[in-house]
């Protein structure tokens, strides 16, 4: 397997590795007193690491991306798009929403002050649209049999 398609695979294991995460947590609420701030910093991570495996994998090299654009997710997004990812309009809304807002350094970091988050369930949906469009493609000929499958209800 080149070296390109190892870093795609990669990448998309750890986006599913962070969403799968987050959906356990999920469903596991502790006693915490910002028990959701990582479960939000969990979908936001998973879903830029989503969105450059798709790059990486259709032949844009990793550090550039990364000089370029860093963790802003939008013009992520439109790369993706260009290579035939179909968001859906909450995956549209949430990329919008993970630009324009202090969102997800609020997720690491405290910030005072009203946060606008959607429901769990969006950003779950947004990563299992993610998990399905793009794993096919990082996986396809990489001779990896394993593709991590995102499930949304435990069991």
């Amino acid at each position: 397997m080149e070296e390109p398609q190892k870093t795609a695979v990669a990448l998309f294991n750890y986006a599913h590795s962070y969403a799968q995460s987050a959906l356990t947590l999920e469903q596991n609420e502790t006693d915490a007193t910002h028990w959701n701030a990582p479960i939000y910093f969990l979908y936001f991570h998973a879903i830029e690491l989503y969105l450059k495996s798709l790059l990486v994998r259709t032949g844009h090299d990793l550090e550039t991306l990364r000089k370029e654009h860093g963790h802003k997710v939008q013009p992520l997004a439109e790369l993706c798009q260009q290579e035939g990812l179909q968001l859906t309009v909450e995956g549209s809304e949430v990329i919008s929403l993970m630009a324009n807002t202090d969102n997800v350094i609020s997720s690491r970091y405290i910030r005072v002050g009203v946060h606008t988050r959607f429901p769990f369930e969006i950003y779950t949906g947004v990563c299992l649209s993610l998990n399905e469009q793009i794993g096919w493609k990082v996986y396809e000929g990489s001779r990896v049999t394993r593709i991590p499958v995102l499930r949304a209800t435990k069991g």
